[in-house]
């Protein structure tokens, strides 16, 4: 599995180890609590509605939600290595001690529940379906009996991969709590070499490999079965994070950069806008929430959120900090008669707009510079990301997202929210200028900046768009 490397910034610990080496206490438990995800992603509305009719008792719901939270408390405060099989095992017992269903069909739909109630969002409950279908899978294999024989005809395959160094990890299978199954199997299907000695990801290759290493010994018959269902049939196929991963973000960059003087509460999230959990495209399942978690870890979320914060900043926008107008000086030293030079110095202060225009100029040059750095090497950072990045830490509320489409009302009151979100640069341009009155606030800024980000054709000539009044455009 591929290390990330992390910089030690901002005056923030933010590794997990610490949160979870140590007991949890229950505050921090409660931050995966969903607060973000407007939309039920993960689970049809059909569904939803039979899991309200089963789960219609809100004092059982209180007490099934609290023995999950206690234990997810109990596991990151145990296991050193917190394998997510190791998980499902916890809760398991802890659900069956307290005689409440724990089969796999009992666990799928209280996880359903604790979706639906925004116990947990959407990335937790794929993490953890995911998971409670491969511990009942892998349970109720049938590990006996001869495998298809596999036509083998792979000799430089076999060449380029020493099965006992690549098969290691399962000489015995892993306990899940000094060895995870999940991490030893990633491990093979990332060191899998093809015939011109390259890391592949082909599934043949891989498949071909687990049944030679069968064949020759390596690994007992058992073990080939079950890492067969990991190759196959596990979702791990189509992993996009890891609970570990997902609870650093959760623990260490969700809410941390809320402003002081914060004044916005969510009262039903229900009726807020989905930006966050909107797809990222037509045919797929990723919300644009899914994606930064599968894109960065906590640390850039937090770098890319400081983007926003620090354009806030300039625009005299930020609810914790009193900006002074901008202005720039130009010195000139002019030769006069008797040949000495006059000192002359200009002192411009902007208008709100320029102001605004020169923080989005700015902010785009951030965003080049964060690109820059060896954090984010691989990575394209887009504007959306440091959107979502802002709300997931906090900095930016469901309703300052919601007052791009509010805001486009003034002058495109019948556009759809698509429309509005993406065609509202347009909009600006067509009227010439737009002055945002101070005092401005935190809405009317992001309103503007992501109009900005989401345009999808850039202007090839801005004369038209000259006016007298602002002269940074």
């Amino acid at each position: 599995m591929m290390m990330r490397f992390k910089l030690a910034l901002i005056g923030l610990s933010l590794t997990l180890g610490q949160a979870t080496h140590a007991q949890v206490p229950m505050e921090k438990m409660l931050k995966i609590r969903n607060d973000k995800e407007v939309i039920v992603g993960t689970i049809r509305k059909g569904e939803r509605k039979k899991i309200k009719e089963k789960f219609n008792n809100p004092k059982i719901n209180e007490k099934i939600t609290n023995l999950f939270y206690e234990s997810l408390q109990n596991f990151l405060s145990r296991e050193d290595k917190q394998c997510e099989l190791r998980l499902i095992e916890v809760i398991k017992k802890n659900f069956e001690a307290a005689k409440i269903d724990s089969s796999e069909e009992g666990l799928q739909d209280i996880f359903k529940m604790l979706r639906v109630t925004n116990a947990i969002d959407d990335i937790l409950y794929d993490i953890l379906s995911g998971v409670n279908r491969d511990f009942s899978e892998l349970g109720v294999l049938k590990l006996t009996g001869k495998p298809l024989r596999i036509s083998f005809k792979r000799k430089k395959l076999i060449k380029n991969n020493n099965l006992e160094e690549l098969f290691a990890g399962f000489k015995e299978w892993p306990d899940e709590s000094s060895r995870c199954s999940y991490q030893e199997f990633v491990f093979i299907k990332n060191n899998v070499r093809n015939k011109d000695n390259r890391l592949s990801k082909k599934k043949s290759e891989l498949k071909h490999l687990v049944y030679r290493a069968y064949k020759e010994n390596v690994i007992d018959l058992a073990t080939f079965r079950k890492l067969e269902y990991l190759r196959s049939e596990s979702f791990l196929k189509d992993r996009n994070y890891w609970l570990q991963d997902y609870l650093k973000v959760i623990f260490n960059a969700k809410n941390k950069m809320r402003p002081i003087k914060a004044t916005y509460v969510v009262r039903n999230l229900e009726e807020e806008d989905d930006f966050s959990s909107e797809r990222i495209r037509r045919f797929t399942r990723m919300t644009r929430r899914q994606l930064l978690y599968k894109k960065y870890d906590e640390t850039q979320i937090i770098l890319l959120a400081q983007v926003l914060q620090k354009s806030s900043k300039r625009m005299g926008t930020d609810p914790d900090t009193i900006s002074s107008v901008p202005f720039i000086t130009q010195e000139f030293q002019t030769l006069n008669e008797s040949g000495e030079r006059d000192t002359y110095v200009e002192k411009i202060e902007l208008d709100t707009q320029s102001q605004y225009n020169l923080a989005r100029r700015l902010l785009r040059k951030d965003m080049t510079e964060l690109q820059m750095m060896d954090i984010f090497i691989g990575i394209r950072i887009t504007f959306e990301d440091i959107v979502v990045a802002a709300y997931e830490t906090g900095y930016i509320t469901v309703e300052d997202i919601e007052y791009v489409v509010k805001y486009d009302d003034l002058w495109n009151p019948t556009t759809s929210n698509f429309e509005k979100v993406v065609g509202f640069v347009g909009t600006v341009a067509r009227m010439g200028s737009i002055f945002v009155p101070i005092p401005w606030n935190i809405p009317t800024s992001i309103a503007l900046g992501i109009a900005e980000g989401l345009i999808l054709n850039t202007r090839k000539n801005g004369a038209e768009n000259d006016n007298p009044a602002t002269f940074i455009e």
